[in-house]
């Protein structure tokens, strides 16, 4: 189906240029594609639940006359990863990647299938490497082009519940960081974007009501994914290389910094065996 996007920052000549969205179905996926769609032209909504892309689709077409191109697929299998690679390299007007599917999947590491661990490695971190890879080549040719890499703030801790989660993530913030210094004096900005709790639809899938979800969590309260997509977009225009939305956050970061590594694996160790004793 089609129905854009360019940052708001970049030079209005360039609407006709493409925007590419993994996990655009909701969340901040989707709401990428919404700010994005306010001053770009042409779209790719990548995801794997057919009738939500096409609601956005459509709802973008009629907000803002965007072209926007739904695209079915399931990037846990590499050889659909490495055919997005393809047709990205065919893509002359490639303006911007937002590198944003993404899930937890939660268990004791040895009692999961192997394929859940794959899974989540492709999603992650091969789509991401894969997907990068090609979009550079069509951005270094002029010299002008954005990649977004939703990490997490989970990069920065240990997640024992979901053994590849934090993991994973830490990789797509390291990988960027290194990108972003090694391409910043061709134009192409590069941003590890590493939201804290959000809300989205993931509460309604588990049957969770997000009020009661974050009420005991002190601090770590959640943003909505408005916000973090119109902070993630601002940093990019500042240049900041990690974008981490929300004061709370920030200092959640800046703590895990600055306290010995020590501390910070007995406190996860000891919220882990509250958590199983609570049950």
């Amino acid at each position: 189906m089609a129905y854009g996007i360019y940052p708001s920052y970049m030079d209005f000549t360039r609407m006709d240029k493409l925007a590419v969205i993994t996990g655009a179905t909701s969340g901040i996926g989707a709401e990428f594609a919404r700010q994005l769609a306010a001053t770009h032209k042409v779209l790719w909504l990548i995801g794997r639940r057919e009738q939500k892309l096409n609601q956005l689709a459509e709802s973008l077409h009629a907000q803002y006359g965007s072209e926007t191109h739904v695209m079915i697929m399931d990037l846990s299998d590499e050889s659909v990863i490495e055919q997005l690679a393809q047709q990205l390299e065919e893509q002359a007007q490639l303006s911007i990647l937002v590198n944003n599917a993404g899930y937890a999947e939660d268990g004791e590491y040895h009692k999961m299938d192997w394929h859940l661990h794959q899974d989540i490695m492709n999603v992650h971190v091969t789509a991401t490497l894969k997907l990068s890879h090609a979009a550079l080549k069509v951005m270094s040719e002029s010299n002008l082009g954005t990649i977004i890499n939703v990490s997490s703030v989970a990069s920065f801790l240990p997640t024992p519940s979901s053994p590849l989660y934090g993991p994973t993530k830490a990789f797509i913030r390291s990988f960027s960081e290194s990108l972003a210094l090694k391409y910043e004096d061709r134009n192409i900005k590069i941003q590890a974007l590493c939201p804290g709790f959000t809300t989205t639809d993931f509460h309604e899938k588990i049957g969770l009501d997000p009020d009661s979800f974050y009420k005991d969590r002190g601090i770590m309260r959640s943003w909505s994914s408005e916000f973090v997509v119109k902070k993630s977009l601002l940093d990019v225009e500042k240049g900041k290389i990690v974008s981490i939305p929300g004061w709370n956050y920030k200092l959640v970061v800046m703590l895990v910094r600055l306290l010995p590594i020590s501390w910070i694996l007995k406190m996860i160790s000891g919220q882990e065996a509250s958590h199983r004793y609570s049950k």
